[in-house]
């Protein structure tokens, strides 16, 4: 059998044959490191051009009051994003919608003692 697939080029199919092949792809092709990184935001360099910039289309675009840019927590958020070593994870929908249930819940039950 086996004689006879060689010389008519026959794809033999026995297990032995076909494990044989499996390893020999397998150590033929070179793995991706694709699936292992993650692709980084990238980095924006601070300006205070680029800052007025960004913060007159953010009160544009969220329709914010102006006078938002004088708050006390506004300050803090930007004061505190300015420290981060790279970028800012910015909390998705879901997750600031639970905290601000939690807290909500929270302050509730700090009034009912």
């Amino acid at each position: 059998y086996l004689k006879w697939a060689a010389t008519t080029n026959f794809a033999s199919m026995l297990p032995v044959d076909t494990k044989w092949h499996w390893q020999e792809i397998a150590l033929s092709t070179q793995p991706s490191l694709d699936g292992h990184l993650t692709p980084k935001d990238q980095v924006l360099h601070y300006s205070e051009s680029a800052f007025r910039e960004v913060t007159i289309q953010w009160l544009i675009e969220t329709d914010q009051p102006i006078i938002i840019l004088q708050n006390p927590m506004f300050r803090q958020m930007i004061n505190l994003a300015s420290h981060a070593k790279n970028s800012v994870k910015i909390p998705n929908y879901k997750q600031t919608q639970q905290t601000i249930i939690d807290l909500f819940k929270s302050h509730l039950c700090e009034l009912h003692k």
